[in-house]
């Protein structure tokens, strides 16, 4: 049946050349970069929902693994160009018959300039743990993200170096 559901999903919306803006199925993935600089961390403030601060990130594309979508993600909302260096937590929930996964990388800075896209992005900000807890605006969950973030005992997926196909885009975290 998921077969007959992504067949059907990429008959519909995968025509053209152009993802849609919001996965259209019954299954989304997001990403979410955690970006540490100086025992603090990157938050980027939303136009849109609730309009609070948030790790930056997105949804993926049906075209790209999540190291892809966290790294352009995180650079389309901040400026930033980023390396994801391990998952450092996923979440799993279901609401009104979707299946809905989010999946948080510790990323390392390789360069680009802070700033916001203006367009779904107002401002970005560094935050430190304490800043965070008690702001209202910061969801709870980026709050536990970032406080497992700071753990560095905490279990961690790394890539591995494992490619079964060279050119297939492929990533294998553990």
């Amino acid at each position: 049946m998921a077969a007959d559901i992504l067949c059907q999903l990429k008959a519909k919306d995968l025509t053209t050349d152009q993802e849609p803006e919001y996965p259209p199925g019954p299954f989304t993935i997001g990403v979410g970069g955690v970006v540490i600089e100086g025992g603090r961390v990157l938050l980027v403030k939303l136009n849109y929902g609730h309009k609070g601060w948030i790790l930056p990130g997105g949804y993926v594309k049906s075209t790209e693994t999540i190291g892809k979508a966290v790294r352009r993600e995180v650079q389309e909302e901040t400026g930033l160009i980023v390396e994801p260096t391990q998952i450092v937590a996923a979440r799993s929930k279901t609401d009104k018959g979707k299946c809905d996964i989010y999946v948080a990388f510790l990323v390392k800075i390789l360069g680009g300039e802070l700033k916001p896209d203006r367009r779904e992005i107002s401002e970005v900000r560094y935050f430190t743990l304490n800043e965070m807890k008690t702001k209202s605006d910061v969801p709870k969950l980026n709050t536990w993200i970032v406080k497992r973030a700071f753990d560095r005992a905490a279990p961690r997926f790394s890539l591995s170096e494992y490619r079964p196909e060279p050119q297939q885009p492929y990533e294998l975290w553990f």
